[in-house]
């Protein structure tokens, strides 16, 4: 199996999709009921879901790795 296979069958798995959003609504729920003073809280869960969103646009490129090699014009 390869790198962009791997990506391609993570990014489609139903336990992932819903385990990403879970992490991701966790962490959007913290900025929200945060208390107007505590700054460190807002920044770091801003921070992790940067880190979430970079993780799943990774993985979208390995996915899209395959396409991209196909679509390349050769020089002859």
């Amino acid at each position: 199996m390869t790198k962009n296979d791997w990506a391609n069958n993570l990014l489609n798995d139903e336990f992932f999709k819903e385990m990403m959003k879970e992490l991701k609504d966790a962490e959007i729920n913290g900025f929200a009921n945060s208390n107007l003073e505590d700054t460190f809280l807002r920044e770091n869960c801003y921070l992790k879901l940067t880190v979430l969103n970079e993780i799943e646009a990774h993985l979208q490129s390995l996915a899209a790795q395959k396409v991209i090699d196909k679509r390349r014009w050769k020089i002859l």
